[in-house]
């Protein structure tokens, strides 16, 4: 009976165990304001900070470079605040009708160019 007691609790451990691992990128996951890929955030603000729609203009491509770096040491959602805050400032700056720092920030959607 001892053994079949340790053999269940045995079980037991492997099957919480498993249940935690798998249950962990869900229930630890970090929940974000802004939605869709850092990556993309990232491209839009290098855009506006160039005043291009140009992705392959040089100094687009340069900014982009500097925005994976600066990825790697926030998290996902760290960086998306910082490139959508200066998407918000590039709104700003050029007083885009009906866009005040509060809305842009929690637009999904890209604001367009600038005119």
């Amino acid at each position: 009976m001892g053994s079949q007691l340790t053999f269940d609790v045995m079980h037991m451990k492997i099957l919480v165990t498993i249940i935690t691992v798998l249950m962990a990128p869900t229930c630890y996951g970090e929940e974000c304001e802004i939605q869709g890929k850092a990556i993309l955030w990232a491209y839009d603000a290098c855009l506006w900070g160039f005043e291009t729609d140009d992705t392959l203009h040089p100094g687009v491509i340069e900014c982009v470079e500097k925005s994976e770096k600066f990825m790697k040491s926030v998290s996902a959602c760290e960086a998306k605040r910082t490139f959508k805050r200066r998407i918000c400032d590039f709104v700003k700056e050029h007083k885009m009708d009906g866009i005040d720092q509060e809305t842009c920030m929690f637009e999904d959607k890209a604001l367009g160019a600038i005119s």
